[in-house]
């Protein structure tokens, strides 16, 4: 072993701490080390040699090693460690500053906000309404408006929105799967063709879209209230809400512009393929106004739907 790493032994209290000092890193890394092996803080250690060839009293901390010749030393010990005296006493052990929480502590409503979603069981071809309700449920201004709806009756529609927002806090509650009964025999009230069964008696598939827009349907007729819609769009103007009068068609309602022509005149009035004569389009007043301009008309959808062109080529009328 060169010199450049000295072996130490150093008698702490009923302790005793071996270690392989390292000299280049000087008296802080001498105390840096001995702090990690017995948790004495740096500022409290003394540290005294008891080999000979060492320094004399309490190491101070601008004392320079390389006045020392540690061969020399380890030569008049015999070749074995250089024994030293630390004085000083440990630092208290602290608990973590957050307390560590196991998951199995934790009661079920606070394991469902750190584990997957819980899930909806499917009580017999129940999947359409299993994933609209699933894709729904993380839309927070629907959820928030579902919370403060009281309904002013009871009705199958008011019936199925608030089992739609119990079904919504029972999942919130817990994160394994649970059984939507209610809100599928609400669901079977005010959608009757829902319950509609097949020769063997169990319950017929059903189409997502179709549950999924009347479900809108509903809530547009009962979330209307100004305090709903305040609740769950609590900074929208309303400029920005502009036709909407309840809460689904503000927060999912699409204005959309339609524009009506006529593809047998172009937009001078004139019919196409023609310079004019008795196949124009009629005109009226001196400022030549065309008699049919393009109508344009605005309209608020929920939705949007796409018609494919259908057929064996870009030419056939067929929307599917």
């Amino acid at each position: 072993m060169t010199t450049d790493t000295v072996p130490l032994s150093v008698k702490w209290g009923k302790e005793t701490v071996t270690l392989d000092f390292v000299v280049a890193g000087g008296v802080k890394g001498l105390k840096t080390e001995l702090e990690e092996k017995t948790r004495v803080p740096a500022d409290r250690m003394k540290l005294m040699a008891k080999s000979k060839g060492l320094w004399k009293g309490v190491l101070k901390d601008d004392f320079d090693f390389s006045s020392i010749d540690f061969s020399a030393a380890l030569s008049k010990n015999k070749g074995g460690p250089l024994n030293l005296l630390l004085m000083g006493s440990a630092a208290e052990l602290t608990g973590p500053k957050t307390k560590t929480v196991f998951l199995e502590d934790l009661p079920p409503e606070e394991v469902a906000k750190v584990q997957e979603p819980s899930g909806l069981e499917n009580l017999g071809n129940t999947c359409y309404l299993n994933s609209v309700v699933q894709c729904l449920r993380v839309a927070p201004q629907f959820r928030k408006a579902l919370e403060s709806y009281t309904p002013a009756s009871t009705s199958a529609q008011t019936l199925f929105l608030s089992t739609l927002r119990d079904a919504y806090t029972q999942l919130d509650r817990t994160s394994e799967a649970i059984a939507p009964s209610a809100l599928v025999r609400s669901t079977k009230m005010a959608f009757p063709e829902f319950a509609r069964t097949g020769p063997n008696g169990a319950p017929m598939q059903q189409d997502a879209e179709e549950f999924f827009s009347g479900m809108l349907t509903i809530a547009s007729s009962e979330l209307k209230e100004d305090r709903l819609i305040k609740a769950a769009l609590p900074f929208t103007t309303p400029e920005e809400l502009g036709d909407a009068n309840n809460l689904v068609d503000a927060l999912f309602g699409l204005k959309m512009e339609e524009t009506l022509t006529c593809d047998e005149f172009d937009d001078k009035g004139a019919a196409a393929g023609s310079s004019g004569g008795d196949d124009s389009m009629q005109v009226e007043g001196e400022d030549k106004t065309p008699v049919e301009p393009p109508v344009k008309s605005f309209d608020l959808h929920r939705k949007l739907v796409c018609n494919i062109q259908g057929g064996s080529d870009g030419s056939a009328q067929t929307n599917v």
